[in-house]
């Protein structure tokens, strides 16, 4: 740890220090009291009207609370979330810590809202989460307006109650290992089958049996080297260390809740002590502080203040990211180069030494890459902090409040490197009468750069944040009503070369109910976004809903169930590209920057005239357009039951989107060349969602013996419905109609098994210039023109109906606890095949695989690969139903067996509370899939998805 992490970490330690006292103070001025003042059984919290009934609610709302999220060995958010919230889905297509993960809600980005406010980075540790729900309907998104078309994840986090002070700490350690790391062929695998590629294609093989031989034996490690780069480069395990320590109570006056979170992971690259005496290795460490603070100024005035801190810091080699060192892993054979050649005087100075290996078709050493070249360092600060007020009138205007929120956010990032070089030497030891460290045999292809230190540094946003609200809640006989008014206003400065992002917007919202048997909502909204024309800048977001509980009725009286209620909503959302970047900067707001301005770029130099001056021009880089946000008209219907005392609960909903007015490019229109420009893009394209979602709970206690099942499944597809297509030759080649996520290319046949069948097949059809040999893939004539061309192209899958399921399991007894969280995909599928050999950018054969083997040869027909080949083969690399592959899933996220020791110890330690657990993370995945992570399935940059075990201690005083 650095000096100015140590100092930044003691200023933490003092700010608890303090809050601690003050936390003390409170809570020895507090009253006595046992009772939580949470909401009400029964009660729901709807984010913007507050507590209500959950036999009114008529938003599609799905909720987790924290307990579901603890103890979780992940340093994303995403990750403890993911299977838990029905329509919510975690596309972790990278294991790699920091790498942004696809937080979807039925396929679309997610806006980010924290305690009201929308974040531009909320990886908050779940110790200090309440509660995260999922918006997903017209009317419960209506108050986000042109913001919330692609759905809205609210977080809620914890508050003090009017308690005791409570100190708990826990205490985790974890240790982690890499999943589904692609099976390399070793050397001698590798040349062996690079020779009979090669043979295939009537090429001299490369590798003699000598060669072969020193391959299989490792006799000969600098001529003939046999690298394994995990397992040279990759350790098999990396720890993970957790400690959160939080205090809470207060009395009726002020509440607190503090809580520091250290979370410190290392990563799996090794290091060699003999290069460096500082860390080269990935690490990530961070450390957050939250405080919660509620007053009441008076009986009916409160005041809240949220402070939150986070330092994060991250450790990468010095000259290549981790994904430049999985790539290279994945790209390069293990024969490539020798990692050191032998010991040899390459400076003339009588100096034996050991040099790093290379050649020309590979001349960057990948072990120097990752281990000798110093060190990187991702300092990130993150400050957030919310101020409201909010005053409850009494007497004759009981029922009406105000309500004012101020928040400010900023993010800083630094970046301080310490990078040095490295020099590389091809050994080109050849002549065996010569000894091996004689330095004629050595050839110098790179020269290392200088050592150099340097930092940067960046504010990357800051948000600031105004709302105000008045609401008036007030009954007439069984009449109960409520309604609220707001304004917000939200600047967002994205960068320091950005105009600064300014919106806002008013919300008129109302709900109603007759004796909680009828309902009715709606919701009116506008807003504004300055980077928009003007006169195109405002739009209006109207929503609303009815609701009948039919088990209030008096025909209606069935004992076992409580709640029987159909509801229905619809509302118009729109989408302006902000979700997704308040989330991570890296969202479509630039397709909306004042695209109605035109843009210019550098021409080049032209000389006018008989002289020789040349002068600089500029040139359009695109035509400007006037963009207007997405909008998506959502109708939803659904059933809620809760039966036997609420024991069990079902939501059943089919929802029905239409999303238009999509920015996109009419594919009908072309300019010509002679322009020199591509058409702009337009509001114009659509598509429709619908689906339907389940989500059952049964939570019941058997005595000593606890039980909570929650099975969710969301079933739901997407069908273009404009995109300016041109008319194609053939109907089967329209999108139009058909899946949103479908894949066109060929139906692959089969493949060719011998040469008597490629000559029958010849003389019927034409391969677009290709003369097929056995093993090559056989593709069918769609439109019957005896051609294989592009006019065969047709859907080969689509994805539709997409599954997403979920399971939560939890079984207690007497203070043994067993839980469970699956998450899944089903009716999935992509294109997977990697061909071997694909020469890289030094035209070197490049990688191979295990999977690679499994080719076709008479003795084998149904191969999972085509016949072998060490040249390029774009025929049997067409996209095609031959590389489709079922994708499904079922993975176990965690599994947990925790015990709460007897509170007749606790009595005697004076503890209130004392928790041993352990669980494992990743634990278990089921898929048809063979060879490839299911959720990353490329071998690109991506490092492998994790696995983890766990032990933990928690202890409440």
């Amino acid at each position: 740890m650095t000096s100015n992490v140590k100092e930044k970490f003691l200023k933490f330690g003092k700010i608890l220090f303090s809050l601690y006292i003050f936390c003390s103070a409170i809570s020895i001025s507090a009253q006595e009291k046992t009772e939580n003042v949470e909401l009400e059984n029964g009660k729901v919290d709807v984010l913007l009207m507050g507590a209500q009934d959950s036999t009114t609610v008529l938003q599609s709302i799905s909720t987790v609370k924290s307990e579901r999220l603890l103890h979780r060995p992940v340093f994303q958010m995403e990750q403890f979330l993911d299977g838990t919230l029905p329509g919510l889905y975690v596309n972790q297509s990278n294991g790699y810590p920091t790498e942004s993960l696809g937080l979807q809600m039925r396929k679309r980005s997610l806006l980010i809202v924290v305690d009201g406010v929308p974040r531009s980075d909320a990886n908050l540790s779940p110790n200090q989460i309440e509660s995260v729900s999922l918006i997903k309907d017209g009317l419960g998104l209506a108050a986000w307006g042109m913001s919330s078309g692609d759905g809205v994840l609210y977080i809620k986090t914890k508050r003090g109650t009017a308690n005791k002070m409570k100190i708990e700490f826990t205490a985790q350690l974890a240790l982690t290992e890499q999943i589904y790391r692609p099976e390399i062929l070793d050397a001698y695998s590798y040349a062996d089958l690079l020779n009979k590629a090669l043979i295939n294609d009537g090429s001299t093989p490369i590798y003699s049996q000598r060669d072969l031989d020193l391959y299989r034996t490792g006799a000969s490690p600098y001529t003939h080297p046999n690298n394994d780069w995990y397992s040279i480069l990759m350790r098999d395990r990396a720890p993970i260390q957790q400690y959160n320590l939080n205090l809470s109570g207060g009395n009726e006056n002020a509440r607190y809740f503090v809580d520091l979170n250290v979370f410190d992971q290392q990563g799996f690259l090794k290091q060699d002590k003999s290069l460096n005496s500082y860390n080269t290795q990935e690490s990530f460490k961070k450390y957050s502080l939250r405080t919660n603070v509620d007053v009441n100024l008076t009986r009916n005035t409160l005041f809240s203040v949220n402070l939150f801190g986070q330092l994060f810091r991250e450790n990468t080699p010095g000259t290549l990211m981790m994904s430049g060192i999985y790539n290279g892993i994945h790209t390069t054979p293990a024969n490539a180069y020798p990692i050191f050649n032998p010991p040899a005087d390459l400076s003339g100075k009588g100096i034996m030494e050991q040099s790093y290996g290379g050649n020309t078709s590979y001349p960057d050493n990948l072990y120097a890459q990752s281990l000798a070249t110093g060190y990187v360092l991702y300092p990130k600060t993150d400050l957030n902090f919310d101020l409201s007020l909010e005053h409850h009138f009494t007497g004759d205007l009981k029922g009406l409040y105000v309500k004012g929120l101020y928040s400010y956010n900023s993010s800083y990032r630094e970046t301080r490197n310490s990078t040095k070089g490295y020099d590389v030497w091809q050994y080109t030891y050849t002549d065996e009468t010569k000894e091996p460290n004689d330095p004629s045999n050595y050839t110098k292809i790179v020269t290392g750069d200088s050592p150099s230190r340097g930092s940067s540094y960046n504010r990357q946003n800051r948000l600031q944040y105004i709302e105000l609200h008045s609401g008036y809640d007030f009954n007439i006989g069984l009449n109960n009503i409520k309604t609220r008014l707001t304004y917000w206003n939200n600047q967002f400065v994205i960068t320091s070369t950005a105009i600064p992002m300014y919106k806002q917007g008013f919300n008129f919202h109302s709900n109603y109910d007759f004796d909680k048997k009828y309902m009715a909502e709606i919701s009116l909204s506008t807003n504004s976004l300055n980077y928009l024309k003007k006169g195109h800048q405002w739009g209006f977001f109207p929503a609303a809903g009815l609701g009948w509980n039919i088990a209030s009725e008096d025909f209606f009286k069935v004992d076992a169930i409580n709640t029987l209620k159909l509801r229905a909503t619809v509302g118009l959302n729109g989408n302006d590209g902000t979700g997704s970047f308040f989330r991570s900067a890296s969202g479509n707001l630039t397709s909306y920057y004042y695209t109605y301005i035109p843009t210019y770029t550098s021409g080049g130099d032209v000389i006018l005239g008989q002289s020789s001056t040349s002068y600089s021009t500029l040139v359009e880089s695109g035509l400007a357009y006037t963009s207007q946000w997405e909008k998506s008209l959502r109708f939803a219907v659904g059933i809620d039951l809760e039966a036997f005392d609420k024991s069990l609960k079902v939501g059943m909903e089919y929802f029905n989107n239409r999303h238009f007015n999509i920015l996109s490019v009419n594919m009908s229109k072309s300019y010509s060349g002679l322009l020199g420009i591509s058409p702009a893009a337009e509001n114009f394209a659509a598509y429709r969602q619908q689906g339907f979602e389940l989500d059952i709970t049964y939570q019941k206690q058997f005595n000593d013996f606890s039980l909570v099942v929650n099975p969710h499944m969301t079933l739901y597809k997407e069908t273009t419905l404009k995109n300016g297509e041109p008319e194609y030759p053939e109907s089967y080649m329209q999108f139009v109609g058909r899946s949103r996520h479908q894949t066109h290319g060929y139906i692959a046949e089969g493949i060719f098994q011998s040469q008597e069948e490629i000559d029958q097949y010849m003389t019927q059809y034409y391969l677009d210039g290709y003369t097929p040999q056995p093993g090559d893939i056989r593709y069918k004539d769609l439109n019957g023109d005896y051609k294989i061309d592009g006019l065969d192209i047709d859907e080969i899958y689509s994805n539709a109906p997409r599954i997403e399921y979920g399971v939560y399991l939890n079984a207690g007894w007497r203070g043994l606890n067993l839980s469970m969280q699956w998450s899944g995909l089903g009716n999935v599928q992509a294109q997977i095949g990697t061909m071997p050999f694909e020469r890289n950018s030094n035209n070197g054969y490049g990688n191979a695989f295990k999977e690679n083997l499994d080719y076709w040869t008479p003795e084998n027909p149904n191969a999972s690969y085509p016949r072998l080949t060490a040249a390029s083969n774009s025929y049997n690399t067409r996209s095609s139903t031959f590389w489709v592959k079922n994708t499904s899933y079922l993975r176990l996220k965690n599994i947990e067996l925790s015990y709460d020791l007897p509170q007749s110890w606790m009595n005697t330690l004076r503890l209130s509370g004392v928790k041993v657990f352990v669980n494992a993370y990743n634990l278990v995945t089921i898929t048809p899939l063979k060879y490839r992570d299911p959720e990353i399935l490329s071998y690109g940059s991506a490092a492998p998805n994790t696995k983890a075990y766990n032990v933990g201690l928690n202890i409440q005083f």
